[in-house]
């Protein structure tokens, strides 16, 4: 059979079926798609001005194996218009490893903080050391969504509409919690 001429919807029915050759045509001819999806969704949703080429290619072997290996072809409604729907699941691939990748932030063990060295490098002064331990304190005393907006705000040096898009909140709660993050730092006595 010349799977290279079957419609789309008829590529589809084989797919479902678990027609490895019919599979194949498949991805020949959306895989471009649902890259060019993922790529979009890496660039609008995450901070980077760049989409990897290898997290670009794993998500979409993500996308692939969901389909085949759950049968997702099988919830398609309107077989004609499958690129829109493939667009979308590829976009929500990108956003669901966007949180997950938040998460694992927002949940390991150690903070930026309690990873720095007892002593530092080349320390001049007992001030520098009692202002790094000022900050540790007032670090753990925030809570994790602030520990991120700290991370990314300060470590990272990310402005606040970038943070906002990677965090998912609005841009006045970053600038909000940036805000009492200084005056709790300069409120302390140093």
């Amino acid at each position: 059979m010349e799977y290279k001429k079957l419609s789309t919807p008829d590529l589809i029915d084989k797919c479902t079926a678990k027609d490895p050759l019919a599979w194949a045509e498949f991805v020949k001819r959306n895989s471009p798609l649902i890259h060019s999806a993922i790529r979009k969704a890496l660039l609008t949703y995450s901070a980077g001005h760049y989409a990897p080429a290898n997290e670009i290619k794993d998500i979409g072997q993500n996308v692939l194996v969901s389909l085949w290996g759950k049968n997702k072809l099988s919830e398609v409604k309107n077989k004609e218009c499958i690129d829109y729907w493939l667009a979308v699941t590829a976009r929500n691939a990108v956003i669901n490893c966007l949180k997950a990748r938040r998460k694992e932030v927002l949940i390991s063990d150690q903070s930026f903080f309690e990873k720095l060295p007892a002593k530092g490098i080349d320390r001049k002064t007992d001030e520098i050391e009692s202002m790094d331990k000022k900050i540790k304190e007032l670090y753990r005393l925030l809570t994790p969504r602030e520990k991120l907006i700290f991370k990314l705000y300060f470590k990272k040096e990310l402005n606040l509409k970038d943070v906002s898009k990677i965090m998912g909140i609005p841009l006045g709660t970053v600038s909000s919690a940036v805000t009492r993050m200084r005056k709790k730092i300069k409120c302390s006595k140093f």
